[in-house]
């Protein structure tokens, strides 16, 4: 295609009408981004886009649906996110774009150069209604980049309601380059206010994947062997830490919609990462193992199921007993996608859960703690190794430490003596998918696991720090305290006296969570007593469910101290990367952190955890003789 036709095909978008005009209501198309928008023709791509009203369904077709501002391809459907801009490094773009949004002044950020080009560089253009515009811009640097829009002039990390659906994806290529067979996932909102202070108190919020909520977000399919690569772009005004479900994903790339940071094959080796509003990450992983996997955000909140857009659950789902294992709509929603690994072609993998010989057994019993009532639920988590059932703890806690054996296969028998069903995810370790936790979901059709896994026996993979947690009714059974640090050692090499575990959580009342965490169970928790001239490690763990943006930080009076830093995600650190600093440590809700801290001198230290906002949430005090 020359030229000339090209300039006559950007010219007739001028004449064609919009749908939003007609008087059968369009509806929005959910798109995956695998389909390049407009018309490539050698280094030049042109494209007739739009924004305007469609119908939205994210719940599902048959549920309920609002009108919102999209944006869409001239003369095709409109979609969330809008028309995918794709092209090989050295592009020029040459875009028509047009407002018929009725009574809006629109205003398009992210249709520029990239590299970014001058000092007086202006990222946005605006247009009345019915206003068009014609765009050149020029593409040289590979990455994931996004366009945004809004009609109310808010910035990208205010948007709410329908506001906050004007965004598309920009990919770049290397050039020369075949394109890979990536998938790209555009995180989405539609919430009362932004800020993730201010979460806990939306009337209404529900996340979206690529246009749609769980379950009718995209399923990914890949056989055993392949390599995995997704870009995966925060469109939403939260925080979301972003979990893989058995595996460990490498982040090759980090943006912010008009740069990236290329880590190549050094990039970080994680199963949780903290995407901040308007971020981008490129990642890769190897589908090693078959079975179904989950990837979705960490904050219970985000991935619970929600009335229709978004308006809370009946309050019968928050109480004892009403979770119903054979509907997943009813016991997950909002930000969760699907993997499934199928056997490769000369596959000769059972379906089947392997049973490995146990070299150890631990029985853990779930049961209700002294003074637990169906509004304000206290459970406790016991690890029976003698066959002596202790008493009853009081209040609440969180889940003692199980400290396992790298290589050596171990068989944990949950006893469920709650009132309520639920099922236990051992966040981080790599295992087979039937004992991953999700209760009619994990495993390989038509073994799938039940809410309860009686005997379930894994092989620890790698020394690490991880957590163990309910994957049922997670807002209420986490804050009741079914949750506690997993950590996987070397053989004989564990000592508790310079190995400490620092569990993060929240407390059972959600006026205290407002204002506090609990640190190991506690909002006084006990003093952890280290020796002066010993390296001591702490494993900083955050399995609260609405602190994504906690941070850790080590004091002596108004001093701070430094640590080095060791391992994330139980995954170690390179040598390159484990740095003596100041003793401050983010950590986002499903991470781990372990840090090395040499105490020199005796005295009074202090662990705080504080918000984003710096508001101090709770002090875990340290004394060393």
């Amino acid at each position: 295609m020359n030229r000339l036709v090209l300039a006559v095909y950007l010219v007739t978008s001028l004449t064609v009408a919009s749908p939003a005009s007609s008087q059968v209501r369009e509806r929005v198309r959910a798109n995956d981004s695998r389909a390049r928008a407009g018309i490539l023709s050698g280094n030049t791509l042109a494209l007739r886009m739009e924004a305007r009203l469609a119908e939205w369904h994210p719940q599902g077709d048959d549920q309920a649906g609002a009108m919102v501002p999209v944006f869409a391809e001239i003369g095709r459907q409109a979609s969330i996110p809008g028309p995918l801009i794709r092209v090989p490094a050295g592009t020029e773009v040459i875009t028509v774009v047009r407002n018929a949004v009725p009574n809006t002044v629109l205003t398009i950020h992210g249709l520029h150069s990239r590299p970014v080009v001058g000092a007086a560089f202006n990222d946005s253009i605006q247009l009345n209604y019915a206003q068009i515009q014609t765009l050149r811009f020029r593409l040289d640097r590979p990455g994931t980049y996004y366009y945004w829009g809004t009609t109310t002039n808010a910035p990208f990390d205010a948007r709410t309601h329908e506001d906050a659906q004007l965004t598309g994806v920009i990919v770049v290529d290397e050039a020369g380059e075949r394109q890979p067979k990536d998938r790209i996932m555009v995180i989405g909102m539609w919430a009362d206010t932004a800020g993730t202070e201010l979460n806990r108190h939306r009337t209404r919020q529900l996340f979206v994947m690529n246009g749609r909520s769980w379950p009718f977000t995209d399923r990914y399919s890949y056989e055993r062997g392949d390599t995995v690569r997704w870009r995966v772009i925060n469109a939403s005004a939260d925080v979301h830490p972003m979990h893989l479900h058995g595996f460990y994903y490498r982040v090759r790339r980090r943006g912010d919609g008009k740069a990236d940071t290329v880590y190549g094959a050094r990039g970080d080796l994680v199963n949780t990462e903290r995407m901040l509003p308007g971020s981008t990450m490129y990642v890769t992983w190897t589908a090693d193992r078959v079975g179904n996997w989950l990837f979705h955000c960490h904050i219970p909140e985000h991935f619970e199921p929600r009335g229709p857009f978004g308006y809370p659950p009946p309050p019968s789902l928050m109480q004892a007993g009403q979770t119903r294992a054979a509907n997943l709509s009813m016991a997950m929603g909002g930000l969760v996608s699907a993997i499934e690994i199928k056997p490769a072609e000369d596959d000769t993998v059972s379906l089947a859960p392997s049973v490995t010989p146990p070299a150890r057994r631990i029985r853990m019993l779930l049961r209700p703690n002294v003074g637990s009532t169906p509004s304000r639920a206290y459970y406790g988590v016991v690890l029976d190794r003698a066959g002596i059932e202790p008493p009853a703890d009081v209040g609440q806690q969180v889940g003692p430490p199980l400290v396992l054996t790298k290589g050596e296969p171990v068989s944990v028998t949950i006893v469920n003596r709650l009132t309520e069903p639920t099922s236990v995810h051992w966040h981080g370790i790599e295992l087979e998918s039937y004992f991953d936790g999700v209760p009619g979901f994990s495993g390989i059709k038509p073994q799938l696991a039940p809410l309860i896994a009686p005997a379930d026996s894994f092989t620890p993979p790698r020394t690490g720090t991880f957590i163990y947690h309910t994957h049922v009714n997670e807002t209420r059974q986490q804050r009741a305290g079914l949750a506690g640090p997993l950590i996987v050692v070397d053989k004989g090499k564990f000592d508790p006296s310079k190995d400490f575990s620092v569990l993060v959580s929240s407390p059972a009342d959600s006026v205290e969570e407002d204002r506090s965490v609990l640190l190991n169970g506690s909002l006084q928790p006990v003093p952890l007593l280290l020796k002066r001239g010993v390296a001591t490690r702490l494993r900083l763990i955050n399995i609260t469910t609405s602190r994504p943006g906690l941070r850790m930080e080590l004091l002596q009076d108004t001093t701070y101290m430094t640590w080095r830093t060791l391992a994330k995600d139980g995954a170690d650190l390179p040598q390159t990367a484990r740095m003596i600093k100041p003793a401050r440590q983010a950590i986002s809700i499903g991470e781990t952190a372990d840090v090395e801290f040499f105490p020199t001198r005796p005295g009074d230290y202090r662990l705080e955890a504080r918000s984003t906002l710096g508001t101090l949430l709770g002090t875990l005090p340290i004394r060393v003789p």
